[in-house]
């Protein structure tokens, strides 16, 4: 059965049958425990003792320097931004809090119960940041915590679980309701929203949520009424409502699975609360057209211009992207793309989305992994996942999504159409020469696999690659004396503008090394621009088709 996030708090007793479960410690140096932004899969106590880095956790924003430490909640947005003279130094401590699931279901004495466990929340009456006094103590705990994963001990289990209770007891406080502030009013109400969003599909009463804050049920369900302007169970109502419109896009997907996967047992009653919520029934929200839709990868922007539909929001790169230049004037808002997507890219993008409204948001993993909820709360989200797919699935999934099966299969047909008569002229053109596809990007020297032009190259038109990667390796990084065994007998290259790549550049041309090499000997070296050949998606590959032939001096388009 699958788990979700719930809560292990109830009635007031806050550490009954609860089970810390220690995941990993990691020492920082170059605060290389965090990317950029992400959101928390476990609990994670922070514990700085050097350098500096500003931190956001969820919606507050703070100064890690020596001697402060944060108890950092799953599902917790963190971002952050270290100083690159004194970066963040530390210890990090993940672990996750476990309840058994037999004790929730209360079940009955003298049945059979198979002892399963589910995360939760702990709860403590400190919130993000842990009081200065605790800092030396908590320290050392966690110091030999690390060092007990790192030294091989026939106790390792047991001196774990010693050292991980040790820390909790200092970390954790009680929470106490007359003492809670404004402040810890909000850090507690924050903890429900995050349960809600998690944990939507169980059981969620107003009870348990009051109970996870800490606070009566009828204190509780003010506090929440004057934050949020309804009630608890009309947001878990809201929250289930929503990931039902997401379920209800997704073809193949009945509404009697979707009922039940967003915490209704009665299909019907599930039917009566979508149609007060949405205005519509499911069935009928099922069969409406998006017509404003917004492409938060890349790619995805490719598949709905080879189906003659113009999104409503894309990622954009002026410079880089022309190959997709007769659309731009045609898209309303563009949103930035650029190698190094940092938080502020990211920020400014969510606004334009939000001042968009779309209907619809298209995205893949990797942008779900860091801004999955904050999308949902803008319009119903559908995650197409970029590295386990082919482009032909994306492509296929999207035109489902859309309404338009039939008008991707007729656009596949005449794809393959034109792959034919293009493979016929490069056998006349280049024989069973060996093609290679390197890229010098951000300084870095890479060779491609059958993804992204390869899927063209290789894939659709049978090129030989001078080097097959291993199954699903979009590409791997080369050192300088591996070219010589790696670029084949001709070499496709694409260097980037960035000056780490120019500079890569201009001192690999006047090696020896490169001299030497056969497509350079034989005058077999392409220039390419970055697009199309970096575009997964069909609308790119049909102009790959076109610039292959171009390359290797055949006819430029073939029109099937």
């Amino acid at each position: 059965m699958t788990l979700q996030v719930f809560p292990l708090i109830s009635n007031g007793d806050h550490t009954r049958n609860l089970y810390a479960r220690f995941k990993t410690s990691e020492v920082l140096d170059q605060a290389s425990f965090l990317t950029p932004f992400v959101l928390a899969d476990s609990h994670l106590l922070l514990i700085c003792t050097g350098g500096e880095a500003d931190i956001r956790i969820g919606h507050r924003q703070n100064h890690a320097t020596i001697g402060k430490m944060y108890l950092i909640l799953p599902g917790t947005a963190i971002e952050y931004t270290t100083d690159e003279v004194h970066p963040l130094q530390g210890i990090a401590i993940y672990f996750d809090m476990l309840k058994p699931l037999s004790d929730i279901n209360k079940a009955t004495s003298g049945s059979t119960v198979m002892e399963v466990y589910q995360k939760g929340l702990l709860r403590s009456a400190y919130a993000d940041e842990l009081p200065h006094e605790l800092f030396q103590e908590c320290t050392r705990i966690a110091s030999q915590l690390h060092e007990c994963i790192s030294v091989p001990q026939e106790n390792r289990p047991f001196r774990i679980q010693t050292l991980m209770h040790e820390l909790l007891t200092h970390v954790y406080a009680p929470p106490k309701e007359s003492a809670i502030g404004d402040s810890e009013h909000t850090s507690a109400l924050d903890q429900t929203l995050e349960l809600i969003e998690l944990g939507y599909a169980e059981h969620l009463s107003r009870e348990v949520l009051a109970g996870v804050a800490g606070m009566s049920v009828w204190h509780y369900s003010r506090v929440f009424k004057n934050s949020t302007g309804i009630s608890p169970m009309e947001y878990v109502n809201s929250i289930r409502m929503d990931r039902a419109k997401e379920m209800l896009l997704v073809p193949g997907q009945t509404i009697k699975h979707i009922a039940s996967q967003v915490g209704f047992q009665d299909e019907f009653y599930f039917s009566r609360k979508f149609k007060k919520y949405v205005g519509v029934s499911p069935s009928t929200y099922q069969r409406q057209k998006r017509s404003k839709i917004a492409a938060l990868s890349f790619g995805t922007t490719g598949h709905l211009l080879a189906l003659q539909i113009i999104p409503h929001a894309a990622l954009i790169d002026n410079r880089r992207d022309q190959h997709r230049n007769l659309f731009f004037s045609n898209i309303p808002y563009h949103l930035g793309r650029s190698k190094r997507m940092n938080p502020h890219i990211w920020q400014t993008n969510v606004e334009l989305l939000m001042q968009a409204s779309p209907d619809l948001i298209l995205c893949n993993e990797y942008e779900a992994h860091t801004l999955k909820r904050t999308l949902q709360r803008i319009a119903p989200t559908i995650v197409i996942p970029w590295k386990g797919l082919s482009w032909r699935e994306h492509f296929i999934q999207v035109a489902s999504i859309v309404g338009q099966q039939q008008d991707a299969q007729q656009w596949l047909e005449q794809y393959d159409d034109k792959v034919i008569q293009a493979k016929e002229q490069l056998t006349h053109l280049i024989g069973k020469d060996t093609v290679s596809i390197i890229h010098i990007m951000m300084g870095h020297l890479l060779i491609y696999g059958r993804r992204n032009g390869g899927a063209v190259l290789y894939n659709d038109l049978g090129v030989s690659p001078s080097h097959d990667l291993l199954p699903g390796q979009v590409y791997r990084a080369l050192d300088e004396q591996e070219l010589p065994q790696m670029v084949g007998d001709r070499m496709l290259l694409i260097v980037d503008q960035d000056s780490e790549s120019q500079q890569r550049w201009h001192k690999l041309q006047h090696t020896q090394l490169w001299q030497d090499l056969m497509p350079v000997q034989n005058q077999h070296v392409y220039l390419l621009d970055e697009m199309p050949w970096l575009d997964y998606s069909p609308y790119a590959h049909d102009q790959i088709i076109d610039e292959t032939l171009k390359l290797f001096g055949g006819t430029q388009h073939i029109n099937p």
